[in-house]
């Protein structure tokens, strides 16, 4: 049944009735009612409302319920929801989910969660007990929480109610969720996987995908890596009936979902169980291409699964590249950009190459590909290295005085950075990219955070959270 798509067809099936649009959204479908759509092809009729036929997305019994019962089976999950606010919005509906029948619990995150369950933690009142993530010891990149530092926190935490992971990384860093999981079931700790970085797992390496693997809450960011449109995602449940997030969902999502959004949903399952085989041969090609292509290069370098350290592994369809000059990435980054490369990001050591099964259809394809890395190279020859020494993984966890929902009803001014020092934070302060937190609502800032902050700064980096150098800090405090 993988090659149906059941909101596509009846999206299609209405416009087949060319019926006047009396209903949302005003440009009734016409093309010449918006100039953009002038570059969009037929997206204009695609955008359609809760019209006869087409389902409603927050009490499902038609095509969007077909759609993902489909997209369940294709991934080995109980249950699928259908997001169009992102993954951030199955983020707050599974933290809310896991922890609703015990109000001010405690749950267990890595400190590299994203900043979407700071803003879960809030609406939840829940007590974060933050986990710090190792890092490695010779290259400096962050790699996640082990199982055993999850079992100490849980024997020592009997409040705790669940436990969040992320799974892989930012970085394409894996943990080992199959251990993880299984402190879960020990410990009777709700589970809940931000998998956004990772959609593809259930296709290119099922047995490591989160929700056959038995966690009871997942969220995949499909428009990362399925092909489907930005801002998509799906909220996946396993076998817990009493979590109903689709409680939670229908509170925090649009009541007027896009319809072209649901429908890239509908046609990115089915083409992926349709290829599924093609797509993950793509993509180990692309990848034997890259490690060819930078095993000839002098100074751009690739690294490889198997550098990682016991515990840990690697999200093949990521390509994380370092100067073996040491330049910065920030550096790495503007010689692919003027090769004609965009990266996925880049901070002060490391650029994301995000691969996908589309990479051998753009312009020129894996030659392509292959060229601008090579002429990246030459220009990084003879670019003089400057290298960024961060103490990113020497940062202590912050203090915390107050639950991110205490402090998110305080008053709040605003201070310089550098004034900030022994004042609670109101809001995040998150290096971007990765867009993961250093300090969070409710944290105290202490003297050795601002100087991070300044340093990364004048490393070049971005912080957000700064309005014109100045910090939210409780008026309290």
């Amino acid at each position: 049944m993988q090659h149906r798509t059941p909101l596509v067809q009846a999206i299609q099936a209405y416009q087949a009735k060319k019926r006047l649009r009396q209903h949302m959204p005003g440009h009734k479908g016409q093309a010449q009612a918006n100039a953009l759509f002038e570059h969009w092809g037929e997206l204009a009729a695609w955008d359609l409302t809760e019209a006869e036929g087409l389902d409603d997305l927050h009490a499902p019994e038609g095509p969007i319920r077909q759609a993902a019962e489909l997209l369940a089976q294709a991934v080995g999950a109980k249950q699928a929801h259908l997001l169009v606010n992102g993954a951030s919005v199955g983020i707050l509906a599974a933290i809310l989910a896991a922890t609703a029948q015990s109000p001010g619990c405690s749950i267990l995150l890595p400190r590299n969660a994203h900043r979407a369950c700071w803003n879960g933690l809030a609406l939840a009142g829940c007590q974060p007990v933050w986990l710090p993530v190792e890092y490695d010891k010779t290259t400096g990149l962050p790699l996640g929480i082990t199982p055993k530092q999850l079992q100490q926190a849980a024997a020592q935490t009997p409040a705790a109610k669940a436990a969040f992971f992320v799974y892989p990384s930012y970085y394409g860093v894996c943990v080992d969720l199959a251990a993880l999981l299984s402190v879960c079931r020990q410990h009777k700790l709700i589970s809940i996987v931000d998998e956004a970085h990772g959609a593809h797992l259930p296709f290119t390496a099922p047995e490591q995908a989160a929700a056959r693997l038995g966690a009871d809450l997942v969220i995949e960011s499909w428009h990362k890596t399925m092909g489907s449109l930005g801002q998509t995602a799906v909220l996946l449940s396993n076998s817990r009936d009493d979590l109903q997030p689709e409680r939670w969902l229908t509170m925090l999502q649009t009541s007027s979902p896009s319809y072209p959004l649901l429908a890239s949903l509908d046609a990115a399952r089915a083409e992926w169980c349709a290829q599924q085989a093609e797509r993950r041969q793509t993509l180990t090609q692309e990848r034997a291409i890259l490690t060819e292509t930078l095993q000839k290069c002098n100074v751009l370098q690739m690294l490889q699964p198997a550098e990682l350290p016991s515990g840990f592994s690697y999200d093949e369809s990521k390509a994380l590249l370092y100067s073996a000059a040491g330049h910065s990435g920030w550096q790495l980054a503007e010689a692919l950009r003027q090769a004609g490369l965009e990266p996925e990001f880049a901070d002060w050591r490391w650029v994301l190459l995000l691969l996908s099964f589309a990479d051998c259809w753009q312009s020129g394809g894996w030659p392509a590909l292959t060229k601008a890395l090579q002429q990246a190279d030459l220009i990084l020859q003879q670019t003089p290295a400057k290298p960024v020494r961060l103490a990113t993984a020497n940062l202590p966890l912050p203090q915390q005085i107050f639950t991110p929902a205490e402090t998110m009803r305080q008053p709040v001014r605003m201070l310089p950075l550098a004034q900030t020092a022994g004042h609670v934070a109101a809001g995040l302060l998150t290096p971007y990219p990765p867009g993961i937190p250093w300090l969070g609502p409710g944290e105290l800032i202490e003297p050795w955070l601002i100087e991070a902050a300044e340093a990364l700064l004048q490393a070049g980096g971005r912080l957000q959270g700064l309005t014109n150098g100045c910090l939210p800090v409780l008026a309290i405090s």
